[in-house]
């Protein structure tokens, strides 16, 4: 069965536009749900996003995606890098993503990230590319460039990618949890989290919060890094920095 996603889109050209934070994470909580990951699910099987994105209908066109996570993965340099995302002009209707798991082995978290980064680009950079029929690449090089916030293409698939890997609902809920045993102070706050429901509170022992964010980090299958950049995202702890 494909995925198929809808979003406001240019009907001549297929690229995005007026996608904003909240959009892009309402359509990463559609995708999840529809490869079956419930969404206060934590860590989310990379082998099963992979087979369930093999075929994608992106505003209605139907893209093939295929998958290589056997080889080496260069730049155009002929550096290593953690994986892209390619379209060939003579290839109408198709992507072609590389994941580097020779830079990720023993690390789940970090491929679990780059083949959510790269389904990204495949959804929102790909059309565009396959209507103008022109080559595109999309690299992720490091670790750091998964963390990227701003504005442009590795933005938006950076945000799609954490909100896909850690919901904020979920994220709010288990870090409530946490913070209920560990005696944390709790404030009021806005946030994109649980509806109704309060933060952390600023002034709570450092060494505390971040065992907690480690704990959440092995709850979601993500790294430490990854934990925080999501609760200064929703606006989960006061004055909470990524």
């Amino acid at each position: 069965m494909s995925i198929a996603v809808q979003y406001p889109h240019d009907p001549r050209t297929a690229a995005p536009r007026r996608l904003d934070e909240a959009m892009i994470r309402c359509l990463a909580l559609h995708v999840r749900r529809q490869i079956g990951v419930p969404a206060d699910a934590p860590a989310t099987a990379v082998g099963e996003v992979i087979r369930r994105s093999a075929e994608i209908v992106i505003n209605g066109r139907i893209v093939s995606v295929a998958w290589d996570l056997a080889h080496p993965v260069h730049d155009e340099t002929g550096a290593p890098v953690l994986g892209l995302c390619d379209v060939d002009p003579d290839e109408p209707d198709a992507a072609f993503v590389s994941i580097n798991c020779a830079i990720a082995i023993g690390r789940d978290d970090l491929l679990r990230s780059t083949v959510t980064h790269e389904l990204a680009h495949v959804i929102f950079d790909v059309p565009q590319a396959l209507v103008a029929r022109r080559a595109y690449r999309g690299v992720a090089r490091d670790a750091a460039a998964l963390h990227r916030l701003g504005s442009g293409a590795e933005a938006r698939a950076n945000a799609f990618m954490g909100a896909f890997l850690v919901p904020p609902v979920a994220l709010h809920t288990r870090l409530l949890a946490y913070a209920r045993v560990e005696r944390l102070r709790l404030a009021r706050g806005p946030h994109t989290g649980r509806p109704g429901s309060p933060i952390l509170a600023a002034d709570n022992p450092s060494d505390v919060v971040t065992g907690v964010f480690a704990a959440l980090a092995g709850d979601f299958g993500v790294s430490d890094r990854f934990i925080a950049v999501r609760v200064a995202r929703y606006g989960l702890m006061q004055g909470g920095r990524a």
